[in-house]
């Protein structure tokens, strides 16, 4: 199982995303994106994670989730 982000929940603010900044290997972050509607997304870094599920459980929209 891998850490999955449901971008429709996600309100991909990279200011006050935990994951951001708590993610001891830093494979979450930001990407602008012209495509999404608000101009960025979250992304998680599947090289780099190692599928500890932290950012599961300290994601603030609650829209991380393993699958």
């Amino acid at each position: 199982m891998k850490p999955w982000i449901d971008k429709a929940r996600c309100a991909a603010e990279p200011k006050i995303c935990p994951p951001i900044k708590e993610c001891p290997v830093q494979a979450v972050s930001y990407v602008e994106d012209d495509d999404e509607p608000i101009g960025g997304r979250i992304v998680i870094d599947e090289v780099r994670c190692t599928c500890c599920g932290l950012c599961v459980s300290i994601c603030c929209g609650h829209c991380i989730e393993m699958k």
